[in-house]
């Protein structure tokens, strides 16, 4: 079975067993169609948990399991990542990428020259940015077209457009 982390559980919220969750989304709406949902610290060890309640608030997504009634159960699974099924992800406009198609690409510039891998992605309000791992220092790449020319996830390919300062030895 693949799974795709879909958010990260961050929080307690109130006393009735809802958690806090940081959302891998632009758009939390998406999260209120799950009925079910896996949580885990990798994809390799998870326990499949139902949804009785998801509440998207102003800057939150709040989700309450059924079986998870008290703000002690929560505590205890803080910290761990929420996947789902390939079949539960949402269809993709052009341009956007789901994070775990993003993580694991090369970089390389538009003349060809290899940078190094996406190891990480940062979501700001503006833009993403790619955290890019060369050797032993990470550079932050803005998902942006300005720098960001072409994604090919198939073959985990990202083409940039290196301008002065972006990377910098």
């Amino acid at each position: 079975m693949d799974l795709f982390a879909v958010g990260k559980i961050v929080g307690c919220f109130g006393v009735k067993g809802y958690v806090r969750v940081e959302a891998y989304t632009e758009s939390p709406q998406r999260l209120k169609t799950l009925q079910k949902i896996f949580i885990g610290a990798s994809t390799t060890n998870v326990i499949t948990c139902l949804i009785q309640d998801i509440v998207l608030n102003k800057n939150s997504v709040l989700i309450k399991f059924d079986g998870v009634n008290d703000r002690t159960s929560v505590e205890r699974i803080v910290g761990q990542m929420l996947f789902v099924e390939q079949c539960d992800l949402p269809i993709l406009n052009e341009g956007t990428y789901f994070i775990h198609d993003i993580i694991g690409c090369e970089v390389i510039t538009s003349e060809g020259f290899h940078l190094g891998r996406i190891d990480d992605v940062y979501k700001l309000p503006a833009h993403d940015l790619w955290a890019m791992r060369n050797r032993a220092k990470v550079y932050l790449i803005p998902a942006v077209k300005d720098f960001v020319k072409t994604v090919d996830v198939k073959h985990k390919r990202i083409v940039v457009q290196v301008i002065e300062g972006l990377i910098e030895e």
